[in-house]
């Protein structure tokens, strides 16, 4: 249930908000390189920092942090999204499904997954490739050629 509460948010924010996704799509991204290039690392440093944290929990504020929380704050001050109608919408639907596939495994390990979690968590995984490639095509349509809701 949790999965299908955080996509369904995230997908009701996009819809409603239409802001541009191109360029927090990619910090998203970028986010998620740089955690997997040293997230553990800052968390372990952070962790011998802050007498009483647990390095999980210092892990996880991390990811969230760079894959989720910056990447949002970017949305929320975005311009207008140049993309219209259908296309819009697909963006923002894959924007949405990128982002839960990302956050899903710290997810996992903070809140207890019921069935319908598993399930959704396997059609991620299932579509994790296809919905990158998707995604980061219409990241880049978004912020190369529209700028403030404007053809160039």
């Amino acid at each position: 249930m949790v999965l299908a509460v955080a996509l369904a948010a995230l997908l009701l924010l996009f819809i409603l908000v239409r802001h541009n996704v191109g360029v927090p799509f990619l910090a998203m991204i970028a986010g998620y390189a740089v955690y997997q290039a040293w997230g553990l690392e800052a968390a372990r440093a952070l962790a011998d920092w802050l007498p009483g944290a647990q390095i999980h929990l210092v892990d996880y504020a991390i990811h969230f942090a760079l894959v989720l929380g910056f990447p949002l704050l970017l949305y929320m001050r975005a311009g207008k999204s140049g993309l219209f109608g259908a296309i819009r919408i697909i963006e923002s639907v894959v924007f949405a499904i990128v982002l839960v596939i990302l956050i899903a495994d710290p997810l996992s390990s903070i809140f207890a997954f019921d069935n319908l979690a598993y399930d959704i968590a396997a059609w991620l995984a299932n579509i994790r490739g296809i919905a990158m490639l998707v995604g980061i095509s219409f990241a880049y349509v978004d912020a190369f050629l529209f700028h403030s809701g404007k053809v160039w």
